[in-house]
């Protein structure tokens, strides 16, 4: 099981939902702006903000821009909108989205963005909480060609929910896990691809089509496992995948890696391995051999190895993963408990159970000291030991295993089970 971020980093979706909740608290009105990369982290985190506002009784409306319009358009039509919002919901929160794909073209976007600048007091003083999110493409050029409006921004935030992902420890699933839903993951992925299309005729660059919409789409597909309809999708965009044009930034590299998670989900390990492999190769290039963003690579590129049974090619690859971690994080951090269990899992596989104990043991005393009380990292920390125990007595490897208190404590669980 997979996560994109933890709930505590700055920028994630938590973090930024309860910046802004706090934010629409605390302020009648104002602007707020907001840069995204990915419009499936975006709308989680509207979802959030909607249901922590909703007991203050603050309505949340979305605004969406025109597509493909000259300046002066877009700019009645967003002032018309708003306008309506606060005649009937004074107060209310607005989401506005569609700067990126709601001009002629990207070359027009400065002249547009200073049409939108001249109008700023018109923004400013209507009665409203007002969000402007902004892809990093559009972002760059907006702060040059409208920089007085930028300054009543009262704040500039970022969302950066999966710019480079962090695995949780893996664990065994039973095959009657709730998925996410699946008939929401449908219809939000129908929505990304169509906005997908609308905002290629608009020019938008490869990057932003790729993270912003496409990825999003196959990611909620995969999440729901909708197989049928992830291959489907796929399917229709493997052409245009396979032309991409994006430089090797560390933004290709999470795109890269994001787009092999989708395909190892589908069992296409083939065709995954090459995007692990080149994603590694980029976030070493770009951010060195030690970053904590090449221990998640390496961990994922170890976990496709383990799942195809290459486990003496998975194994260096989680220790380096596990050393660069604890070099750069620490002995007692979260993420070099994953490494642990993630290893220890591995180690498990072969048989290797003493030494899986121990692993186990060391992420599990870790998890503890640094996690809070309940947290889902320690019970999958426990269920995957627990899982091992009883896979070695099973196995009459029963010996492999020690008299230390955590696994004698295990040990008297799965008897009075």
């Amino acid at each position: 099981m997979a996560l994109s971020e933890s709930a505590q980093q700055p920028g994630s979706i938590a973090d930024i939902a309860g910046r802004l909740t706090l934010w629409a608290r605390r302020n009648p009105q104002g602007l707020v702006r907001e840069e995204y990369s990915s419009e499936f982290a975006r709308q989680d985190t509207m979802q959030r903000l909607k249901s922590q506002l909703a007991s203050d009784s603050i309505p949340v409306t979305e605004v969406a821009l025109p597509f493909h319009q000259a300046a002066d358009v877009v700019v009645i039509d967003l002032l018309n909108q708003l306008e309506q919002v606060a005649t009937e919901q004074p107060h209310s929160l607005v989401s506005i989205t569609g700067f990126a794909t709601a001009f002629h073209h990207q070359a027009a976007w400065p002249d547009a963005l200073r049409v939108v600048n001249f109008n700023r007091e018109r923004f400013a003083a209507l009665p409203l909480r007002q969000i402007w999110w902004l892809t990093p493409a559009i972002m760059q050029t907006a702060i040059h060609a409208m920089p007085d409006l930028n300054c009543w921004f009262s704040q500039r935030l970022q969302l950066t929910a999966a710019v480079i992902p962090v695995e949780a420890p893996k664990v065994h699933l039973d095959a009657d896990t709730p998925a996410a839903n699946i008939d929401d993951a449908r219809q939000r992925a129908q929505t990304l691809v169509a906005q997908f299309h609308q905002a290629k005729e608009a020019e938008a660059t490869d990057a932003e089509l790729l993270q912003i919409y496409l990825l999003p789409a196959l990611e909620a597909l995969a999440e729901a496992s909708a197989q049928r309809e992830l291959r489907d999708l796929a399917g229709e965009f493997e052409g245009w995948l396979g032309s991409l044009k994006l430089d090797g930034s560390a933004d290709l590299a999470q795109s890269l890696d994001r787009l092999a998670r989708i395909y190892e989900k589908q069992g296409r390990y083939r065709e995954a391995l090459p995007l692990y492999r080149r994603s590694l190769q980029i976030y070493e290039q770009q951010l060195g051999a030690d970053h904590p963003a090449v221990a998640t690579s390496l961990n994922n590129l170890a976990a496709l190895y383990e799942v195809q049974g290459r486990y003496e090619e998975a194994e260096p690859l989680y220790q380096r993963s596990l050393q660069i971690r604890e070099q750069q994080l620490g002995a007692n951090h979260p993420d070099v408990a994953a490494s642990l269990n993630n290893l220890a899992l591995l180690y498990q596989d072969q048989g290797r159970y003493g030494e899986a104990e121990l692993l186990y043991i060391r992420a599990l005393e870790t998890w503890v000291k640094t996690l809070p009380v309940g947290h889902p990292y320690i019970a999958t920390g426990q269920n995957n030991f627990a899982d091992m125990i009883q896979t070695a007595l099973a196995a009459g490897q029963g010996e492999q295993l020690s008299d230390h208190p955590t696994t004698q404590a295990i040990l008297q669980q799965l008897r009075e089970a």
